[in-house]
């Protein structure tokens, strides 16, 4: 445990937790749409799933830290000394962080194209220009400011999607099943995918949750009350978009959408806060993608090259990033969570 600061308690643990996992894609009511309003009723069945693997998945990763006494995710992961197989593993945490930054980069686009007019692909290069230059210069000088904007964008659509519940309860008792991806087209696999892909940025942050905690106990509840507490976002969200099928199945930002039709004054405010927070996360994950480069001799280049390379990507579209690369990419983080239960089997022996 680092004895410098003061030990992280129960609910700064879940809370944390829940942070690092809820932000500008939670906001947009996308993927709330995507993998549980689509399936109907079976999206309670869905909410319920993914509420079980978040704290199955905290409940792991907290307890194979304390017991390996480390918060590095390569150690978290692999349940072996195998150098190679720790390269995998810091080859693909890279991985996911680059998809995040093409999706974020997709949705800035799309974000900008619905309120201005300005065409997907020159929003999206706009997007992400700004975000290399700040992640290469001056991230850290903006960091904590920007840092406000997602838990006030997220109170404000939890209160805006209880809003709707109450105020739509003939929609919401009425759920009826609609078009899903091919490729995530059964609730269970949805959920799972979903999960899969969410979870794996939160690893590393739990194990360093664990770190700083004065005992296992209070890890241990801490990263229960983060599955709660997500688990809790998602069916209000589940239920939020699902007031208004027609319209979550069309926008690439549902909750937006309704935000503005209810309150059309809000809704302007409401896009530029759910800029703010793209723009935010974009930036933290492609500058925790740069770190992994260390300071090689061409790391500034390298980081130019595969952040336009990840502009290109996102010219494939917000929508149909999450209708189809969100659950796949969800999928093949599954091979990561296989390793950690046999990590925690290990420890535990």
């Amino acid at each position: 445990m680092n004895t410098e600061t003061k030990p992280l308690s129960v609910l700064r643990i879940g809370l944390i937790y829940t942070g690092c996992l809820v932000g500008a894609g939670f906001a947009s009511g996308r993927e709330a749409w995507q993998f549980f309003g689509v399936f109907g009723k079976y999206g309670y069945a869905g909410a319920l799933v993914a509420t079980l693997l978040y704290i199955g998945v905290g409940l792991m990763t907290v307890t194979i830290a304390h017991r390996k006494n480390t918060g590095d995710v390569s150690a978290l992961i692999n349940p072996t000394n195998n150098k190679p197989l720790n390269t995998f593993v810091g080859v693909m945490m890279c991985f996911f962080l680059l998809v995040a930054y093409v999706a974020l980069t997709a949705a800035g686009g799309a974000l900008l194209e619905s309120k201005t007019g300005l065409s997907h692909a020159v929003g999206s290069l706009v997007i992400c220009l700004l975000c290399i230059i700040t992640a290469l210069g001056g991230f850290s000088s903006i960091s904590d400011k920007a840092g406000k904007i997602s838990p006030v964008l997220v109170a404000g659509t939890l209160v805006l999607g209880i809003y709707l519940i109450v105020t739509h309860t003939q929609q919401v008792a009425d759920l009826q099943p609609h078009r899903a991806s091919k490729v995530a087209s059964h609730w269970l696999t949805a959920v799972i995918g979903y999960v899969g892909y969410n979870a794996s940025a939160a690893v590393p942050v739990l194990g360093q949750c664990a770190m700083h905690s004065d005992s296992p106990r209070k890890s241990l509840r801490g990263a229960a009350l983060g599955g709660v507490i997500l688990g809790t976002c998602t069916l209000i969200l589940f239920l939020a978009t699902s007031t208004d099928p027609q319209l979550s199945g069309q926008s690439s930002f549902p909750m937006m959408d309704l935000c503005e039709r209810v309150f059309p004054v809000l809704g302007k405010v409401y896009a530029v806060l759910l800029l703010l927070a793209i723009f935010m996360t974009q930036t933290t994950v492609f500058y925790g993608f740069t770190t992994k480069l260390g300071d090689q001799r061409y790391s500034k280049q390298i980081a130019w090259a595969v952040g336009l390379a990840g502009y290109a990507c996102s010219l494939y579209g917000y929508y149909n990033f999450v209708a189809n690369i969100v659950p796949l990419v969800g999928y093949l983080s599954l091979a990561f969570f296989a390793l950690e239960i046999v990590n925690l089997i290990k420890v535990r022996q």
